[in-house]
């Protein structure tokens, strides 16, 4: 039997076998992209400027640094912030620059709407296999709400460093991403997903 749908603000809230699930139906470019925008949690704009400067990512100290002028969006708390990495978004952040350096001209930012037909494109093939329970709430961003979401269950005794990494209000961030419900096998593979964040 699939999960019930968790949605919020009308986005959804992926469990970790409907991510896998939308993934199996993208292609190798738009799996780099889904990963690197699931497991660092930034906004589409700023992981479009990521792409155009990969030294924001430092490797040392597993994180990216989004300087000054990199986050747009008028309401954000931080001018600029650090996005602390896990051991899965490491991979994801390593394989995404080594493949952009090897392909230059093909891992290129990708618009807001065709980002969303490339999603709910995917999905529909899931919910055909019945892999995915519907449609409802698969927008771009599901990626970073899900990420907050993930990290909140799994690292919620260190809220004040998921929302710094985050770009979040730790109000905000608690009303909308905490207390959702994860059933134990959920839980268990979100921790797969989410070790390693933070280096703790």
């Amino acid at each position: 039997m699939l999960p019930e749908p968790i949605l919020k603000q009308s986005t959804r809230i992926l469990y970790p076998s409907e991510y896998r699930a939308i993934r199996s139906h993208l292609n190798f470019k738009d799996q780099l992209i889904l990963d690197g925008l699931l497991f660092s949690g930034t906004r589409g704009v700023e992981f479009c400027r990521f792409l155009e400067n990969p030294g924001w990512y430092k490797p040392s100290r597993r994180a990216i640094d989004l300087p000054k002028g990199s986050v747009l969006k008028k309401k954000a708390k931080q001018a600029e912030r650090t996005v602390l990495l896990s051991n899965a978004g490491v991979q994801a952040i390593e394989t995404l620059i080594s493949y952009r350096k090897q392909n230059p001209n093909e891992l290129r930012p990708v618009s807001r709407q065709a980002w969303t037909e490339t999603l709910t494109r995917a999905a529909g093939k899931a919910v055909v296999e019945g892999r995915l329970a519907s449609l409802v709430g698969i927008a771009p961003k599901m990626t970073r709400k899900t990420w907050s979401s993930w990290l909140i269950a799994t690292h919620s005794h260190r809220e004040g460093s998921v929302s710094l990494s985050m770009g979040h209000d730790i109000r905000t961030m608690l009303r909308h991403y905490a207390g959702l419900g994860w059933p134990p096998e959920a839980r268990q593979e979100i921790r797969q997903y989410t070790a390693g964040w933070g280096d703790e």
